[in-house]
């Protein structure tokens, strides 16, 4: 069955699941894409704004060069309507251009007996909790609200989601989810994963955890976007040198997680799966564990075809809770897991393609594509075929094609094919 998705984005077209970016990939920009979800406690969210707006992109010519980082924050809602701290926060989040998403008012969890295939609540439940949220994310400040204009993302408490739960983002006018599983099937390795698309054919990973029996068939939504949350790929064993770690963190997790697989490797995404006791059904690493593996995957992309990385986190893990440590992470403290997102983000941004954008960013740029614009390699040719967007150097500057251009010389004439440029973006892939 195929459900209409009639709101302000019905005319975006249909992105069907593909492992390419709609452009060639060594133009792509390498985007990572925060998602914090719940932001109800003050102490970390106040650290996370300043780490975000401590930092800034690579540079280069595109939209989101030397922008501060930006993130996407999904909110429970419920808990901050009578929290003038968190509320602040909240606009404060917005006025720095970071996204404001809706993470329902209570945060249910629609299992029965913790079976995610059998569900409790019904449709009009499931569109009370969005509409809700949504209701005081966008109520203006001077009304009590959060005064978002227009709320895009939705990721679904505990990543439990059923059709109740896509209709109701559908009749919401949402544009994304962020709850399906995704880089499970086999042949997804880190280097191959899907970019964003929409659902009008369904999700490949939904498909393949229906089959295996821990996700209840849905049907399809066209037009509505899924930001896939990849699985994340542990280090294996003749890496680990390379990251720093003198031991296999395969078996390490393997140990303590009854359901991973060593040889497949792919572990959760969350930081409380990664931080959390064993006791809990978590991981329980340590700081060095946590950032090897962040970047083990960034490479991965880099090296393959650079499908956005997308990260499941909690800004409440990264202050106190009422001036104590969190219970339940045996091997880490909030400053280790600073330390694990502060070394993470200085590694990731020494990277020239690294572009840190929200998710609703990542859907406009899958609309609109905005190659990066590379250093020039050699210099002008007078005979050789420049297409849009390609460079050189010509008298110690550097020129951009601005469309198809052969022996024109660049900066000649007024209305030149030729622009002047003053930075640009370092080809890692020469």
């Amino acid at each position: 069955m195929t459900i209409p998705f009639a709101n302000a984005y019905q005319d975006d077209g249909l992105h069907p699941p593909s492992t390419h970016s709609p452009i060639a990939t060594e133009l792509t920009p390498m985007f990572i894409s925060l998602g914090f979800d719940d932001n109800t406690e003050e102490e970390g969210l106040s650290w996370i704004l300043e780490l975000l707006s401590n930092n800034q992109n690579p540079k280069g010519l595109d939209r989101y060069a030397l922008q501060p980082l930006k993130a996407s924050f999904f909110m429970h809602c419920g808990p901050a309507i009578d929290n003038e701290k968190i509320q602040v926060l909240w606009r404060q989040l917005g006025e720095s251009g970071h996204e404001i998403g809706n993470h329902t008012l209570t945060h249910p969890d629609d299992k029965v007996n913790y079976n995610p295939l059998l569900s409790w609540m019904t449709a009009e439940q499931w569109q009370e909790e969005v509409n809700a949220c949504n209701a005081f994310l966008t109520l203006p400040v001077a009304e009590g609200g959060i005064g978002v204009g227009q709320i895009s993302g939705f990721r679904a408490p505990f990543m439990t989601y059923n059709d109740n739960t896509l209709m109701a983002l559908v009749n919401t006018g949402i544009r994304y989810d962020v709850s399906f599983p995704a880089g499970i099937t086999p042949e997804q390795n880190g280097t191959n994963n899907y970019w964003p698309h929409t659902l009008e054919k369904g999700s490949p990973s939904h498909t393949f955890a229906v089959n295996g029996g821990w996700k209840p068939a849905i049907n399809q939504y066209p037009g509505l976007w899924e930001v896939p949350l990849h699985s994340l790929i542990i280090p294996p064993d003749d890496t680990m040198e390379k990251y720093g770690i003198n031991y296999s963190l395969r078996d390490k997790i393997a140990s303590r997680v009854g359901y991973f697989d060593p040889v497949a490797g792919k572990g959760d995404n969350f930081d409380w799966n990664l931080y959390f006791t064993p006791d809990w059904g978590a991981a329980g690493l340590n700081e060095n564990d946590v950032v090897a593996i962040y970047k083990y995957n960034l490479d991965l992309r880099l090296a393959g075809n650079r499908a956005p990385l997308s990260l499941g986190l909690h800004s409440a893990f990264y202050g106190l809770l009422n001036g104590e440590e969190h219970f339940g992470m045996p091997e880490t403290t909030v400053s280790s897991r600073q330390n694990v997102l502060k070394r993470f983000i200085d590694y990731a941004l020494s990277k020239p393609e690294v572009r840190f954008i929200t998710h609703n960013q990542l859907i406009d740029w899958m609309k609109d594509p905005e190659h990066l614009t590379l250093c020039p390699e050699s210099e002008w040719k007078p005979h050789q075929v420049y297409e849009k967007g390609e460079t050189a150097f010509f008298q110690e500057q550097m020129w951009r094609a601005r469309w198809w251009t052969q022996l024109e010389m660049p900066g000649n004439t007024d209305n030149s094919s030729w622009q002047l440029i003053e930075s640009c973006t370092p080809n890692s892939v020469q």
